[in-house]
């Protein structure tokens, strides 16, 4: 009989804070972290009640840090390709009309 290990049970702490990034500031790899850094870009007016004046670039803040091990690297990576060639599949081809998501997975 062949060996079979279990997979890990997974526990979700909802202390665990979720956050968001829109623009990529940085990747680095020091030998024993993969390290990404990520932002979001936000307008902020320097007074209360101010409009952002056009042209000024956004202020990119940086939210999250995340250090990962070169296995747990290599393994995101596989998980956003399988993504990104699902997101691919549902667009289509170019000049074609988007695909409306399937409810069924």
């Amino acid at each position: 009989m062949a060996d079979t290990q279990q997979k890990p049970r997974i526990e979700d702490d909802p202390r665990v804070l979720e956050v968001y990034g829109n623009k990529l500031v940085s990747t680095s790899f020091d030998g024993g972290a993969v390290v990404v850094t990520i932002g979001a870009a936000r307008f902020l007016p320097e007074r209360i009640d101010d409009v952002p004046q056009q042209g000024h670039q956004p202020v990119i803040h940086v939210t999250a840090r995340l250090a990962l091990s070169p296995a747990a690297a290599v393994e995101l990576g596989n998980a956003l390709n399988n993504i990104l060639r699902a997101m691919a599949t549902r667009a289509g081809p170019a000049g074609a009309a988007p695909q409306k998501p399937s409810l069924s997975s």
